[in-house]
Parts: structure tokens; C-alpha cells; sequence
């Protein structure tokens, strides 16, 4: 996919990310984990998926920066969805720096997976916050988007295990 137009504020702006960013995007993993009650990922595996996701086509990797350097993340996956015929951009993470919300990076970055998906020809944006999150609730609803009443569900198992 091409490159996104480089989106700016007076503050930052949003490139895409490259291999050298893995350091930063491990840190903001590690953020978004803790903030969510989740368990914080292998410092190898993010290098390792980041440069999965760099040469996938139909993922995207953003990163807002300032100039003190990367200050959030988030990534994209355009995926043909048979279920209504089209395509849908997801969203499986969207992380600003504690200490840098509220100043316009996440809407930056929400900017650049709208252009995305235009380019795509997606019609629809997915993405998951958890429903203590409010504060992450309360910023997509002011992005545009809107809770369903879809329950996520994930598989924990042991995938090796036998089915029964």
C-alpha cells in the first residue's frame, strides 16, 4: 500500500513506522497492557511482528510523533469481509503515551486509518476497547464511531490440546 500523506498538527504528526521503531512501539505494547489488565508482550515478539506487519500489504503500522520522538502507535489490517460482501479496516491497537493524551495524537492517528480505509474502499472500521476503558470509550464516540452490542469473544486454550 502507498505511503500515507504525512498528517501533522502543530504538535506532531503521523508517519508510517519503520523497523527502528520497534524499541518505542515494545514500550507502548507494554503501556497498553498495563492499562488494560492484560499481560505485557515479549520484547522479541513485537520486534518480530513489527516486521511481519511491515511486509504484510494489507497491514499498516502509524506512529505520532513529536519531536522528542514516538509517542503512539496503531496499527491496521484491511480485511475482505465475506459476511457483508466489502471491506473492513481493523484496528487491534491504538496506544498514545500516558503523558501525551489528550493533545491530538490519538486523533491523528484515528485520521490516519480513515484515510486508509478510504483508499481501501473499506466501509466499515472495527476496533476494541475494553468496557471499563471509558476514557478510550469516550474518545472513539467523539472520533465518530459507535458501540454495538456485539460480544467479543477469545479463545484461551491450549490450541496443541486434543478436540473433544
Amino acid at each position: 500500500m502507498d505511503s500515507i500523506s504525512e498528517t501533522k498538527t502543530t504538535e506532531g504528526r503521523v508517519r508510517d513506522a519503520r523497523a527502528e521503531d520497534a524499541g518505542v512501539l515494545y514500550e507502548l505494547a507494554c503501556e497498553l497492557a498495563r492499562a488494560v489488565g492484560d499481560v505485557e508482550p515479549p520484547q522479541g515478539a513485537v520486534r518480530e511482528r513489527l516486521l511481519e506487519l511491515l511486509e504484510e500489504p494489507r497491514a499498516r503500522v502509524f506512529v505520532a510523533e513529536l519531536g522528542c520522538g514516538v509517542v503512539g502507535a496503531a496499527s491496521a489490517w484491511v480485511k475482505p469481509d465475506l459476511a457483508h460482501g466489502d471491506r473492513v479496516v481493523e484496528v487491534p491497537m491504538l496506544v498514545v503515551s500516558q503523558e501525551y493524551r489528550r493533545r491530538g495524537f490519538g486523533r491523528l492517528l484515528i485520521e490516519a486509518v480513515k484515510e486508509l480505509a478510504l483508499a481501501s474502499g473499506a466501509s466499515l472500521i472495527e476496533l476494541v476497547a475494553t468496557k471499563d476503558n471509558r476514557s478510550a470509550r469516550n474518545f472513539y464516540r467523539t472520533m465518530g464511531f459507535v458501540e454495538t452490542e456485539h460480544v467479543a469473544l477469545e479463545y484461551v486454550g491450549d490450541l496443541r490440546g486434543t478436540s473433544s
